[in-house]
């Protein structure tokens, strides 16, 4: 057997029989290569002790072949679908992905923004949930591509992918398309989701001429279910039952109607309860969650085909921005308002 120091993709690609190319996507895992071929491929690798020299391959290149993600927190239901979507187009192109969380935290975030021209990677994907403007001159100093999931304005050296218009405007327009007059608002700090799922209730309110109680909003420290449980342990003891709640995620309203209902209030009869995200749990639980969907695995694949191409094609190109149109899904947490 060769010394697997010596052995080259030319070798690999003789023993199997197959291109060099057709080994080179093998090693990169990149889809689309049959299985027969593939495992003629994995076995050459095996018999030769084939090892790729990735070093090599990065100083030839000039690419370290890995992009990041920054989000909140990976341990809310939404973000998995996020990465899954951005690491599958990776591996298609033959990068990895490296999975960074700031958990919402403004100094996190600039922190992340900060040190990214000594991160081992080509290119970074921002899913910024708070945005201070210190942020803007971190972004647009940084000396690799970033891709971003949000609209934050014209000012911004990054691709953008963003909703055409804010999610909660289609839940509250929901609730009060329903017939509610008094509506709750649960979520936590305003700032964070650069503060677009706070400004929508109190838009939608005015916009609709209905009264802004600063006594129905209930602001918790974070977007968990534990602020849900806490929002529905205050809202139930507010002088008058609201008769729909807007939380500012799913996860609240997972937490907020579970409570709900260990106290004897009836979701939806007593209370309509609307989320955000459409994360999968919102479907498992009963009842199930009426929220709006800000279409995830979709925007997770075009950020990071824009950092991507950005990646390959340089600088010079102009930026680009992408807008989706979120969608409203009715359950069981607000449909039998609408029959009644």
């Amino acid at each position: 057997m060769a010394k697997s120091d010596s052995v080259t993709i030319a070798d690999v690609a003789k023993r199997a029989g197959v291109a060099k190319s057709t080994v080179s996507r093998i090693i990169n895992d990149v889809p689309g290569v049959k299985p027969v071929t593939r495992s003629k491929v994995l076995q050459a690798i095996e018999e030769l002790g084939f090892r790729p020299n990735m070093l090599a391959r990065s100083l030839k290149t000039n690419m370290k072949q890995q992009i990041a993600l920054a989000i909140d927190d990976i341990r809310n239901p939404y973000y998995p679908e996020l990465a899954w979507a951005v690491e599958q187009v990776a591996k298609e192109h033959g990068f990895r992905l490296v999975l960074i969380n700031h958990y919402g935290n403004p100094s996190e975030e600039l922190s992340i923004m900060g040190k990214v021209n000594e991160m081992h990677i080509d290119g970074i994907i921002m899913s910024t949930i708070s945005f201070p403007a210190a942020l803007k001159k971190y972004i647009n100093h940084s000396t690799v591509p970033v891709s971003l999931i949000g609209n934050l304005g014209d000012d911004v050296n990054a691709d953008m992918v963003y909703l055409s218009k804010p999610e909660g405007t289609l839940a509250m327009e929901h609730l009060i398309r329903i017939g509610c007059t008094n509506i709750a608002y649960a979520g936590g700090p305003k700032e964070v989701h650069q503060g677009t799922r706070y400004a929508a209730y109190e838009a939608a309110l005015s916009a609709n001429f209905l009264k802004l109680d600063p006594g129905n909003v209930y602001i918790g420290s974070d977007f968990s279910l534990q602020t849900g449980i806490q929002a529905a342990d205050y809202i139930s003891g507010l002088p008058e039952l609201p008769g729909g709640v807007y939380a500012a995620n799913d996860m609240i309203a997972i937490g907020l109607i579970q409570r709900l209902l260990e106290k004897g209030i009836r979701v939806p009869e007593d209370i309509a309860v609307v989320g955000v995200d459409d994360i999968s749990w919102s479907t498992i639980t009963r009842p199930r969650v009426s929220t709006v969907s800000n279409l995830t695995a979709e925007t997770g694949r075009i950020a990071a085909e824009l950092l991507i191409q950005r990646i390959k094609e340089g600088q010079t190109t102009p930026l680009r921005k992408v807008q989706l149109e979120p969608r409203l899904i009715v359950r069981e947490s607000t449909v039998k308002v609408m029959e009644s």
